[in-house]
């Protein structure tokens, strides 16, 4: 089980590594340019052979398509490998997680490694017993 949480794990260098997205879509950009570009320059003889209005719209379509979807998982990696959850509570210590929940909580009720309680079981409205606590 170890391993397994190993390999889960998200690395330190990971939410660096988004970057890789924006890279990506920057290549994009720059090579359908530049291939737009080789498109205009060819000589009218080359012209005549080649559906020059064609493939700019195709490569104009597709050079945005990509860098659009590329740049949205550059978004969705950094958001879901740095933000905490919007619902969570944040914490400094275990002891701030069992003042939001409310006491009592077991001992699964701790504060994590990103500044979120985890584990804890949350009380009611009325102040009753926390769910899933038996009496």
């Amino acid at each position: 089980m170890d391993a397994f949480h190993a390999i889960i794990k998200v690395p330190s260098w990971a939410y660096d590594f988004c970057f890789y997205y924006m890279a990506a879509a920057a290549v994009v950009v720059v090579y359908s340019l530049y291939m737009i570009t080789q498109l205009l320059m060819l000589s009218d003889v080359a012209k005549k052979g080649v559906p020059v209005i064609g493939l700019i719209v195709v490569l104009l379509l597709s050079g945005t398509v990509s860098t659009v979807l590329t740049m949205m998982q550059f978004w969705i990696c950094r958001s879901a490998l740095r933000r905490p959850e919007a619902f969570a509570v944040k914490c400094a210590s275990p002891t701030d997680c069992v003042i939001a929940g409310g006491p009592p909580q077991g001992a699964g009720c701790t504060c994590g490694e990103r500044g979120v309680c985890g584990g804890c079981q949350s009380s009611d409205l009325f102040g009753s017993e926390p769910e899933g606590v038996l009496s």
